[in-house]
């Protein structure tokens, strides 16, 4: 079994999409930190319990992932950030993943990009 930010890569990667220009697992390199001229994406790992309890043990895991995404600061003015993660949300919908919690955009006070939280949750038997 992957690990969860490995598996959310892995369908985030296969989507191809336009807007973004990297995905980072656990951290993002202090070469790209203040890099504002790319839209990044950093998946860390928010859970990995186990799950389905019975007869004494444990038959799957839960597993969680935060997901960031670091819009670049000259964005191109059709492209609209809400449709973009919509698409994305129902992606990794498909893919098995549960939405539990989409934060508000907020800006990066160093940087002063474009900032969305989500945070994902699924349970995969073992």
């Amino acid at each position: 079994m992957l690990l969860p930010v490995s598996q959310v890569s892995s369908i985030v990667n296969a989507l191809n999409l336009t807007w973004l220009d990297k995905v980072y697992l656990n951290e993002i390199p202090n070469e790209d930190l203040d890099n504002t001229d790319t839209t990044v994406m950093l998946l860390q790992e928010t859970d990995s319990s186990p799950a389905y309890h019975a007869n004494s043990t444990f038959k799957g895991l839960a597993m969680g992932v935060e997901v960031q995404i670091f819009y670049k600061v000259d964005l191109e003015d059709d492209f609209n950030p809400i449709e973009a993660e919509i698409a994305l949300l129902k992606a990794l919908k498909d893919a098995g993943w549960l939405i539990v919690a989409s934060q508000h955009h907020t800006t990066d006070p160093d940087t002063n990009q474009l900032t969305k939280t989500i945070y994902l949750t699924k349970n995969e038997m073992i």
